[in-house]
């Protein structure tokens, strides 16, 4: 993903910042998904005010998608609803789970709701199986959730 100018600038920045982090570190933007424009902005407060320090996705969607899988030492641009640059994050961990065995550290990690587990597997079932089949997958239950823990790290 090419960056816009303003992404570049807010990346150089953080880099000048960062005298001992060479620039050929990974990296993506994550953009605003059409129709959650709100949604991005609530995730940057809690990004901010450390309620959020993890995000989950499915390896089955990055395999599909012909997409590596998140590694530590990638570091996220994360744009607001206008689409600016507001923060950088770094992934500093990451672990995969069946789905049905995601534990609830991870829930209280991503920050949302009332951090249960309960709440974290209904929301992302809800997220998840409208695309299921696209994923090669019948059952939300025989995914695989990979989750990034991360450390902001530019602000």
């Amino acid at each position: 993903m090419k960056l816009t100018e303003s992404e570049l600038a807010f990346w150089n920045k953080y880099l000048d910042s960062q005298p001992a982090i060479e620039p050929h570190f990974d990296y993506t933007v994550e953009a605003n998904p059409a129709g959650v424009l709100s949604i991005t902005d609530k995730l940057i407060a809690l990004y901010l005010n450390g309620t959020k320090t993890a995000g989950s996705g499915l390896v089955e969607d990055y395999e599909v998608a012909g997409d590596a899988l998140p590694k530590v030492g990638n570091f996220w641009i994360v744009l607001d609803s206008n689409s600016e640059p507001r923060i950088i994050l770094k992934t500093v961990r990451t672990e995969i789970n069946k789905f049905p065995e995601v534990p609830e550290y991870i829930a209280i990690a991503e920050g949302e709701g009332d951090l249960s587990l309960e709440y974290w597997k209904t929301v992302h079932a809800k997220f998840y199986e409208p695309h299921l089949s696209s994923w090669n997958l019948l059952n939300i239950n025989d995914s695989h959730v990979i989750t990034e823990f991360f450390e902001l790290v530019w602000k």
